[in-house]
């Protein structure tokens, strides 16, 4: 029984969602998740059973009937994110409500849960969908009830339908895309939706999805912690030209205008505390002290903002004492342009940040001496509470070593804990000693030895670099000092 029943749980707990690039799963996630599909089959069937009642069965006011059932479907569809006890929905719109007057809504789509979102917005949406919604053996029969549209009967037959639902004031809701995006870049937009605006003669109100990807991604059941945000952009009319006049112009110009300003959403959206949790479940099932020390980490490191904020977002990195690759894989996931090389000289913990199932091409670790490690030319080199691990004479020998290593626009971040900070630097000696030798988190072979700010200093001015100093440590003489190359 254990040599089936432990390799069928590994498999679909840990194994198999890693292999897709997916958080493992958790006996606690894996519950919440059954929660919401729970209640989602269980409506679905409860809507199809009211809606055949309500539209089929009852003879009188039919138009009342129809906006009363899709008035059911928002309150049953907002349920969703209460219910999933992981997933939290904002919607943000500047000046009146995007429903004041119909429109084509064109949105971008990652999953599952867009479809539910944007019908729990407003009883007045129609939805334009693809076969597999429209055949759902689970939701299927209720689009058809609600007289949602199917991409498989064309455009003009469906634009000939919805004149009438338009007038009574709903607006038409349509992915442009044509189906889910599994790693959340967008796709091409079809044209239909643009025709449809043209000939209804509608205004096309652009919505931005962020975070649906990440809570329910493509080809995935579970239920994972975080937060979908819509946005809806101001409408664009049929007449203004800015964007054509046609609607194969209006595909190509829009497409561009949606793509750019989803693009500047989501960088808005994703800042180091977003992707906190990500960077948490790649360290999932590695051991309970490894997790806890992530999490304590983290927290004293203000989720790598500070760096996140020097560190320039494309261009080759080299994070020298990467440990287990927290930092490296944050600067990953702010910023896919990094490419990010990772070295340390502790095999076990290169071993575990080769392991995580966010590794990718753009980010590799190396385990090495980091003073004998072949150097490349970087755009930034990162020396994060790594020098006073090292022997006193190597410590500056490694600094000019990665000041030589610089691009001409490059820069050094050294965060060091500086000797003559007084009484602060107690406060790092003492956080140093329970790292390495009562937690053991951190070896050294060495002596610990810190730097005086006056050498660091010293050896920029040597080479001609500017340094700028940051001091935002409270407790501790931890610097950061930023070098450059003088222009």
């Amino acid at each position: 029984m254990a040599q089936t029943l432990e390799p069928f749980l590994f498999r679909l707990m840990i194994s198999g969602p890693v292999s897709r690039q997916h958080t493992p799963r958790t006996a606690w996630g894996t519950l919440k998740s059954l929660i919401p599909y729970t209640y989602f089959t269980l409506g679905a069937v409860l809507m199809g059973i009211v809606g055949f009642l309500m539209l089929k069965v009852w003879p009188f006011h039919r138009e009342k009937m129809k906006l009363a059932y899709h008035y059911l479907l928002k309150k049953v569809t907002g349920w969703i994110f209460p219910l999933s006890f992981s997933g939290k929905k904002k919607v943000l719109y500047d000046g009146e409500s995007p429903f004041s007057k119909p429109a084509v809504i064109i949105a971008n789509h990652q999953s599952i849960l867009d479809i539910l979102a944007t019908v729990s917005l407003t009883p007045k949406i129609l939805l334009v969908t693809n076969e597999w919604v429209w055949k759902s053996p689970v939701f299927g029969y209720v689009a058809r009830l609600a007289e949602y549209y199917p991409i498989t009967e064309g455009t003009t037959e469906n634009i000939t339908q919805m004149k009438e639902r338009i007038q009574q004031g709903y607006s038409i809701l349509v992915f442009p895309e044509g189906t889910r995006s599994a790693d959340g870049r967008l796709k091409r937009f079809h044209k239909g939706a643009f025709l449809m605006a043209q000939e209804l003669n509608l205004d096309i109100l652009p919505l931005l999805i962020h975070g649906s990807g990440n809570l329910i991604p493509k080809g995935e059941l579970y239920v994972e912690v975080g937060t979908m945000t819509m946005k809806f952009l101001p409408r664009i009319s049929p007449n203004d030209s800015r964007f054509g006049t046609s609607y194969s112009e209006r595909t190509k110009t829009i497409s561009r205008y949606f793509k750019d300003e989803l693009a500047q959403f989501s960088r808005q959206l994703e800042t180091p505390t977003y992707f906190k949790r990500k960077l948490i479940s790649n360290y999932l099932f590695k051991g309970p002290l490894l997790e806890w020390y992530l999490r304590v980490k983290l927290r004293l490191e203000k989720n790598y903002e500070p760096f996140e904020q020097l560190v320039p977002r494309e261009g080759e990195i080299l994070d020298l004492g990467c440990g287990y690759g927290f930092l490296s894989y944050m600067l990953h996931f702010l910023s896919a342009d990094r490419k990010i090389t990772g070295v340390d000289y502790d095999h076990d913990k290169i071993e575990t940040a080769n392991n995580c199932y966010s590794k990718s091409d753009q980010i590799h670790f190396v385990s090495a001496d980091i003073t004998q490690y072949v150097f490349s030319t970087y755009d930034c080199i990162i020396l994060s509470d790594v020098l006073h691990y090292l022997r006193p004479e190597s410590q500056l020998q490694l600094l000019e070593k990665s000041i030589r290593a610089l691009k001409p626009q490059g820069k050094i971040i050294v965060r060091e804990g500086v000797r003559d900070i007084g009484k602060r630097h107690f406060g790092t000696q003492v956080t140093e000693f329970f790292s390495v030798n009562l937690l053991r988190f951190n070896k050294s072979k060495n002596e610990l030895s810190f730097l005086s700010k006056e050498d660091i200093l010293a050896k920029a001015a040597e080479h001609h670099c500017d340094v700028e100093i940051i001091d935002n440590a409270k407790l501790t003489s931890n610097l950061i000092f930023v070098i450059k190359r003088k222009k």
